[in-house]
């Protein structure tokens, strides 16, 4: 349980472990048992978290330790329609990928590796396939020319979209032929948030 990110996402988000609770008809106490594992994270209590904490689900999951990253996404379906995800256990190249990360500076907590699935950005040289190395601690101090994620929320569907972009405040900008990525995104911290900045890329062959 990474409770400090949950608390970190409370923050952002100006919300207390009892607005999580009234989700659920619980009592504060409740979030708090979670957070020190006396109480498992169930997926209705996720649902609660992922909607309060404005993050998608598998997140949730993946920060509680209930499940490992690549099913994780298989809880959130328009998982397909992001420009990039997690990395999870994927068989034999797991180790590779993963010393990879270690000697970019990944083998710390908050630095995630993650699988780029679109070419919102490959005209700066980011194609489908290779692997980037995500600092969440940077979140907050990307600054203009930084390649980040970022979470694109509907608050109508509930749905979220994770995105690769250039950061050029206050909005991210895709480097892609396709005329779908040339919309631009005003980081709003509400519906289109940063979740971290790429620190590290590299291809697998």
């Amino acid at each position: 349980m990474d409770d400090k990110w949950f608390k970190q996402q409370q923050k952002r988000v100006g919300a207390t472990a009892e607005d999580i609770a009234q989700k659920m008809g619980r009592t504060r106490a409740n979030v708090s048992n979670i957070y020190t594992g006396r109480q498992k994270m169930s997926l209705e209590w996720a649902r609660a978290f992922a909607e309060v904490l404005q993050v998608p689900i598998d997140e949730v999951l993946k920060r509680a330790g209930v499940l490992k990253p690549v099913e994780a996404r298989r809880v959130t379906p328009e998982f397909a329609d992001s420009d990039a995800a997690p990395w999870g256990d994927k068989g034999n190249s797991s180790d590779g990928v993963y010393n990879i990360a270690a000697a970019l500076g990944g083998a710390r907590p908050g630095v995630d590796v993650w699988q780029i699935e679109r070419g919102a950005l490959s005209l700066m040289g980011y194609f489908p396939g290779d692997m980037i190395l995500l600092d969440t601690h940077q979140s907050e101090l990307c600054k203009a020319g930084d390649v980040v994620i970022a979470q694109k929320y509907d608050g109508k569907t509930g749905a979220s979209r994770m995105l690769l972009r250039r950061y050029e405040p206050p909005v991210l900008v895709a480097a892609s032929p396709e005329a779908a990525d040339r919309r631009v995104d005003v980081v709003d911290g509400s519906n289109v948030l940063i979740r971290g900045k790429i620190i590290g890329s590299w291809r697998v062959v």
